[in-house]
């Protein structure tokens, strides 16, 4: 990561993924695999979308989707050729108390299917929560 600009604790930056450089902040359309209403590459042709997220938890439980996404890959599947992050289900955990998934897995499976940034399965905490020993508070 590079950092172009800084201004108190805020900072512009720029990184490089397999697919292409981002610089930060940026907007990154979330693209449902399930639904996919606009195309990422038809929002990349109109818009000028140049990076975006989806869930790996939802393209791994799904069997057509995660044979399509691991024999040709996350880019090839959605048809868009730049930077792909990858939600991995923290969310559908706190949702449906839990995931069938661990940590380690989640992480290999958005390598194996070519995740340019991948995000770890965390635990789902809200401000209300006490701390616990996990969480590194008191």
């Amino acid at each position: 990561m590079e950092v172009l600009f800084r201004d108190g604790l805020a900072r512009i930056g720029r990184f490089s993924t397999p697919h292409g450089e981002l610089e930060t902040p940026t907007v990154m359309p979330v693209i449902n695999p399930n639904i996919i209403v606009v195309s990422p590459s038809e929002m990349k042709r109109i818009g000028g979308v140049r990076a975006i997220i989806t869930n790996s938890y939802i393209i791994r439980r799904n069997a057509e989707l995660r044979e399509k996404a691991l024999s040709s890959g996350l880019h090839s599947m959605l048809s868009f050729d730049g930077p792909i992050m990858t939600d991995s289900g923290t969310f559908q955990s706190y949702v449906y108390g839990g995931v069938e998934y661990d940590n380690a897995g989640m992480v290999e499976f958005q390598k194996s299917i070519g995740s340019d940034i991948v995000t770890i399965l965390d635990v789902f905490t809200k401000p209300e929560d006490p701390p616990t020993s996990r969480s590194g508070g008191p």
